[in-house]
C-alpha cells in the first residue's frame, strides 16, 4: 500500500547552479503542512515542477532525479501554464472563491485546457497507483481529478483536500461548469475543507445544481456515500516564532 499525493506543484524547486539543475525543497505552505505528515507509507507525489525547459535532455534528466526520490513530474507547457494555471485557476477559481468577483476574468479556452491539464496528471499518476493505495489529491487545480482517476480505479480510496474558501452558492452559481466541478470533485471518497462553514457551502452547491441526497456530512450518489468534512490546518509553530526570537530580529 502506498500513500499517492497529487497537486499542482510538487513540494520542490529546480535551480540552475554552474550550468547544471538540482532539485531542492520549497518552503510553500502546502509543502509544509504535507511533510509534517507521519506515516509508515511508501509515499509518492504527483506534481508540476514550476519550470518549463525546452532542452528534451535536460529534462528527462531532472524527471529521473525526480523519479529516484517517488517525485512523478507532470511536465506543462507554456501554453498551458497561461490557460490551465495563470487563466482558469488563478483568473476564475481563485478571485471567485475568495469573493472578488470583479477580477474574475473568463476566457472559453481556460477551461478547456484546465480539462486537458487534470486528464495529464491522471495518466501521469494511474501509471504508479495501485488498487490498495489511497489517492490524496489537493486543491482547486485538480478539481476535476478525483472523477477521473474514480473511473479509470473504481476501488482506489481518493480523498481532496481545498486548501481555498468554498464560495457560497449566489457565487459558485455564477461559474459555467459549476456542475463538472461539482462532479469532478465526487469522484473522491472524502471531500475536506479547512471550515465547517466551506464545507456547508459545498453541500448547499450539490444539493442545488446536481439535485443528490445530501446530509450533513455526507453525499448520497451512484450507490456511493461521498464523506464530507473539516479538518483545519495548522502552522508550522517552530518557523515564525524562531524567526521573532532569532538574535538578529531581537537586536533589531
Amino acid at each position: 500500500m502506498k500513500l499517492i499525493i497529487i497537486s499542482n506543484r510538487l513540494p520542490l524547486k529546480v535551480v540552475e547552479e554552474e550550468n547544471e539543475y538540482k532539485v531542492v525543497p520549497s518552503p510553500g505552505g502546502l509543502s509544509t503542512g504535507l511533510n509534517s505528515l507521519e506515516t509508515n507509507m511508501e509515499t509518492h507525489w504527483v506534481g508540476w515542477t514550476g519550470m518549463y525547459l525546452e532542452d528534451v535532455d535536460e529534462q528527462q534528466k531532472i524527471d529521473k532525479q525526480l523519479t529516484d526520490l517517488n517525485f512523478h513530474s507532470v511536465n506543462l507547457t507554456p501554453s498551458q501554464i497561461e490557460n490551465y494555471y495563470e487563466g482558469y485557476s488563478n483568473s476564475v477559481i481563485w478571485p471567485l472563491s475568495h469573493y472578488f468577483f470583479s477580477n474574475v476574468r473568463y476566457n472559453n479556452c481556460y477551461w478547456t485546457v484546465y480539462k486537458e491539464v487534470n486528464a495529464l496528471f491522471c495518466e501521469k499518476a494511474k501509471d504508479i497507483i495501485e488498487p490498495d493505495d489511497i489517492v490524496w489529491i489537493q486543491d482547486y487545480q485538480l478539481m476535476l481529478l478525483p472523477r477521473m482517476i474514480k473511473e479509470r480505479m473504481p476501488e482506489v480510496s481518493i480523498g481532496y483536500f481545498h486548501h481555498i474558501p468554498f464560495p457560497s452558492y449566489e457565487l459558485f452559481r455564477c461559474l459555467p461548469e459549476r456542475s463538472d466541478i461539482l462532479n469532478g470533485l465526487l469522484g473522491a471518497d472524502l471531500v475536506a475543507f479547512h471550515t465547517h462553514g466551506y464545507m456547508r457551502h459545498f453541500i448547499s452547491a450539490v444539493y442545488r445544481v446536481l439535485k443528490l441526497d445530501c446530509k450533513l456530512d455526507e453525499i448520497h450518489l451512484d450507490g456511493r456515500i461521498v464523506d464530507v468534512d473539516a479538518f483545519p490546518m495548522g502552522i508550522n509553530y517552530d518557523i515564525p516564532v524562531g524567526g521573532i526570537n532569532s538574535l538578529k530580529n531581537v537586536r533589531k
